[in-house]
């Protein structure tokens, strides 16, 4: 019997407020799916680090701002030369829920012009 794991995603891309914050947009249709109330912060892993980050849902976030918000998603976009993206074009990411306010965050698309990050198998 050949057994099929379904990896059930969201497709996120990075954020910008035009003021120095940045980080990835949820769809506000996948809030409610994949994030719980209670919650104050959720966990992420990112492509290129080892430990985990802390990232806080702020009130905006459950009213119509969904975004991950968090100096460490600013450093990781940075570091691979993905905060200058074409507009309307920003990169997009698959952000996978893990369980338990954990979420993996890998690369998805990249934008022309930009490096590519290493993806993972």
């Amino acid at each position: 019997m050949i057994w099929a794991r379904l990896i059930l995603t969201m497709i996120v891309s990075a954020w910008y407020d035009g003021h120095g914050t940045y980080g990835v947009r949820v769809s506000e249709g996948e809030v409610s799916l994949w994030f719980r109330p209670e919650w104050s912060e959720v966990r992420l892993h990112l492509p290129d680090r080892r430990s985990v980050v802390e990232v806080p849902l702020t009130e905006s976030f459950w009213h119509g701002s969904p975004e991950l918000r968090s100096t460490h998603i600013r450093d990781f976009l940075l570091r691979h030369g993905l905060v200058d993206w074409p507009k309307n074009r920003p990169p997009r990411f698959e952000l996978e829920p893990l369980g338990g306010g954990d979420f993996r965050l890998k690369w998805l698309e990249q934008v022309e012009g930009q490096r590519a990050l290493p993806l993972e198998l």
